[in-house]
């Protein structure tokens, strides 16, 4: 009896060290899966927030590199003259950088891919090391050091089509000239200058109402081919602008349209728009509404004179409130978007 209880001890004793074997070969598969999740979690969650910073700072940089490309004129990579690509290098490289968290992002390529579009891509560029890889903490374990993410990102830019007349006009095509000094442009004709319609009829200067049923001093217009915008042929400011042509509106910029071809009489009257121009608004002199009108000494606009005080100048805009067109009528204003 005594040596079958030693047997049967003896036996317990190995079905222990047995288990205590199985538990710790257990825990260690257990373990590797736990660095799986760890790494899953951990390494997986810092690509995702590296991404992010990447995409950001594409964004930035085709954004800011697009601006200076419609400001200067169409940046292209297929003339012979590419000498754009140095400064639009840095420019985007500095918003690259400055979207990421250590200050340092790889510029993989920067190319023009169409007249009026630029693209960015960045990469990974550590801050500390200047490796060009994101190295991972937990994922060794499974056999992956590191990760390249990069981002992409185009921005194109084209001119004004449709959007809000912030005051309810449309200027003669004669009045229009970049770079000019600031004068007055007059209402319903200006004998300083004019031109030729494509009816052939002659458009004197100066500038003209557009027909406001909202009485909101502001207009929807459309320079889609053969899209016309009814006339206003009062020579007074329009209902409801002179709440908005107020002195917190001098000095703005506003994108304004040029008309091409006027049609109609009186109440039947319409303009065919040519395009949007940015004009720089300095002041203005109406019978409702007076404010700079005698501040510009070679831009006076006083007693019976009527209009408007400024200059139109190049601009670039990133008004979401307006539609695009690729047809470029030359009028010195581009709208800036991502496309990608």
């Amino acid at each position: 009896m005594r040596r079958l209880m030693r047997l049967l001890s003896t036996r317990a004793g190995r079905m222990r060290r047995d288990e205590r074997g199985a538990v710790s070969v257990i825990v260690a598969l257990s373990m590797v899966a736990l660095l799986g999740f760890v790494a899953i979690t951990v390494d997986i969650g810092a690509l995702y927030a590296e991404r992010a910073e990447l995409q950001n700072g594409a964004d930035a940089a085709a954004l800011a590199v697009a601006q200076d490309c419609a400001a200067a004129g169409a940046c292209t990579t297929t003339g012979p003259d590419a000498s754009w690509l140095g400064a639009a290098a840095t420019t985007a490289r500095s918003l690259a950088n400055a979207n990421a968290r250590d200050g340092a992002t790889n510029v993989a390529s920067l190319t023009s891919p169409a007249r009026y579009s630029v693209q960015v891509t960045t990469g990974t560029r550590d801050g500390a090391t200047g490796a060009g890889a994101l190295a991972y903490t937990f994922a060794p374990v499974l056999g992956i050091d590191s990760a390249r993410p990069t981002a992409t990102a185009t921005a194109a830019w084209g001119s004004p089509k449709a959007g809000p007349a912030v005051l309810p006009l449309a200027f003669a095509p004669c009045e229009f000239a970049l770079g000019g000094d600031i004068r007055v442009f007059r209402t319903h004709g200006d004998a300083t200058c004019s031109s030729t319609s494509p009816s052939g009829k002659v458009l004197p200067g100066g500038f003209s109402w557009l027909a406001d049923p909202s009485g909101t001093c502001t207009v929807r217009v459309d320079i889609d081919v053969n899209a016309t915008i009814p006339s206003d042929n009062g020579n007074s400011l329009p209902s409801g602008c002179s709440t908005v042509l107020t002195p917190s509106m001098a000095g703005k910029t506003l994108l304004l349209p040029v008309f091409v071809d006027v049609g109609g009489t009186g109440s039947n009257g319409w303009y065919k728009i040519r395009g949007w121009a940015a004009f720089e608004l300095l002041g203005w002199n109406f019978s409702s509404a007076s404010y700079h009108s005698t501040t510009y000494s070679i831009a006076k606009c006083t007693g019976s004179c009527r209009g408007l005080i400024g200059r139109f100048v190049r601009f670039v805009s990133f008004d979401e409130r307006f539609t695009r067109t690729d047809l470029d009528p030359d009028l010195g204003t581009a709208l800036i978007y991502l496309s990608h």
